[in-house]
């Protein structure tokens, strides 16, 4: 997701939000998404329905449907479920987060998108969405203070996404309950675990930290852990898998015995 990308998407996020109705009903969410940091054994794994991505392609070649991931992530042990929602880089759909939801009446999905206006949130909201992603790179200082303050006004909790120390500086701004750095380098694609060493060190104690991007085994998750991370969010490495939940239950067999 070289900068440019982050362009090209905004224009495609745009006539998005432009076909959604301009009043859309708002419905207090019921289900506090940060429970799943003091309820859940460590380590806290987000795990993601993810097809597609802009650097990789297709990711997923097996068999199992949205739902079936789903499950097959709860069944594994997965504290929450991420549900990338973009159509045109990550061939996902809000209707995936409806049907979801529809199988899992009291999981926690975090909405995952390029959001750029309230009414994406809403929507969201409306289909099962308990989170939502506000990436600080996509969003000026001022958008970003407003998208978050309606989360909350919605029940929903924001969790904002960093890449490095000066969007940690604007995510810290408006006082954040949850941040996620994100390992991937937005100008060169590189993804190094470094940018979760650094960043860690700046962030509140009162705040939850998810690590994203680059997680590939439990020594990697327990190093994470133990730098003070509260969770992990993992995508592309299960979803190479024909079963992701099956590799779900296989690292987190892994993190138990490195334990």
């Amino acid at each position: 997701m070289r900068v440019n990308f982050l362009k090209k998407i905004r224009s495609h996020v745009k006539k998005r939000v432009e076909l959604m109705p301009d009043s859309l009903i708002e419905m207090p969410n019921t289900l506090d998404f940060c429970k799943i940091f003091t309820t859940t054994s460590k380590p806290v794994i987000i795990s993601e329905v993810k097809f597609a991505s802009p650097s990789l392609g297709r990711i997923y070649s097996g068999q199992l449907n949205h739902v079936d991931i789903a499950s097959s992530y709860i069944n594994a042990g997965a504290a929450a479920v991420s549900v990338l929602t973009e159509p045109d880089y990550f061939k996902g759909s809000i209707d995936f987060i409806k049907d979801i939801r529809a199988a899992h009446p009291e999981l926690h999905i975090l909405l995952k998108d390029f959001i750029l206006s309230k009414k994406q949130i809403a929507q969201g909201l409306l289909c099962g969405a308990n989170a939502v992603l506000l990436i600080v790179a996509f969003l000026n200082k001022d958008l970003l203070k407003e998208l978050y303050d309606y989360s909350l006004h919605l029940g929903l909790t924001p969790i904002i996404e960093v890449h490095d120390a000066f969007e940690l500086e604007q995510a810290l701004q408006v006082s954040p309950r949850v941040i996620g750095i994100n390992n991937r380098n937005l100008e060169t694609l590189e993804i190094s675990l470094d940018t979760s060493r650094n960043l860690i060190k700046h962030i509140p104690d009162d705040c939850f930290v998810l690590c994203e991007s680059g997680i590939d085994n439990a020594v990697q998750i327990q190093e994470m852990m133990d730098i003070g991370f509260d969770g992990v969010l993992i995508g592309s490495m299960l979803m190479r898998h024909e079963n992701p939940g099956v590799e779900l239950q296989k690292l987190i067999s892994e993190l138990r015995n490195e334990s």
